[in-house]
């Protein structure tokens, strides 16, 4: 696989995870953090699987039932509620890595 490949595939994991968190809603504050903190996790160990689609398939096994969970946040929520949660989220001690993680990449 080149190596192109492998970024493009890595990035898509990335941004699914991320999207995931992104579109919070849940009616506490600990619930929305722990997405985050969870997102935060996963992406520093896909950082850490430099690349290995392997290891990145094993990390995304792992965390499913923890994504699926913050999935499910967004059940049966309006746009508007997602959007106050979106902005609960932002102030979670882990947001600011989320987000710079996301503007960094894998780098």
């Amino acid at each position: 696989m080149s190596l192109n490949k492998k970024q493009n595939e890595m990035k898509k994991v990335i941004l699914s995870a991320a999207a995931a968190v992104l579109l919070l809603a849940s009616c506490g504050k600990s619930e929305v953090c722990e997405c985050v903190d969870t997102t935060v996790s996963v992406m520093k160990e896909m950082k850490a699987a430099n690349g290995d689609m392997a290891k990145m398939k094993a990390i995304q096994d792992k965390n499913k039932a923890a994504f699926d969970k913050c999935d499910k946040l967004n059940d049966g929520k309006s746009d508007a509620d997602k959007k106050k949660l979106e902005e609960e989220a932002k102030k979670c001690d882990g947001y600011a890595e989320m987000e710079k993680i996301m503007k960094d990449g894998l780098k």
